[in-house]
């Protein structure tokens, strides 16, 4: 089944954006690069503390190489099905119509 990209730069994109970064990475990307990717610290700490981590889709580590400590994000199990939930563009089309009170319409 071919799978259909996601566009845009709403909060589903993104957090399948950091998924994937992390997956591209061999599920363990560095904190640093997430970081540019989130574009601040603050937006960092706002998608990493406050949801991914938080609902338990990502987890922390860290590493220690010579006299530094790295952190690294890696996929937990919950992380990995809802990064496949969000790669099935169909299923995500089908969530964010049924959101919220009423059916919307199709985007």
């Amino acid at each position: 089944m071919a799978r259909k990209s996601i566009r845009g730069n709403d909060a589903a994109t993104r957090c399948y954006r950091f998924l994937k970064l992390i997956n591209s990475k061999g599920n363990r990307a560095l904190k640093w690069d997430l970081e540019k990717m989130a574009g601040s610290l603050e937006q960092f700490r706002k998608w990493f503390d406050n949801c991914l981590i938080r609902h338990r889709l990502v987890e922390s580590f860290e590493e220690k190489k010579g006299k530094r400590v790295y952190t690294y994000y890696k996929k937990t199990d919950r992380g990995e099905r809802f990064y496949e939930t969000l790669q099935d563009h169909h299923l995500l089309t089908v969530w964010r119509r049924i959101s919220g009170k009423r059916l919307k319409p199709e985007y």
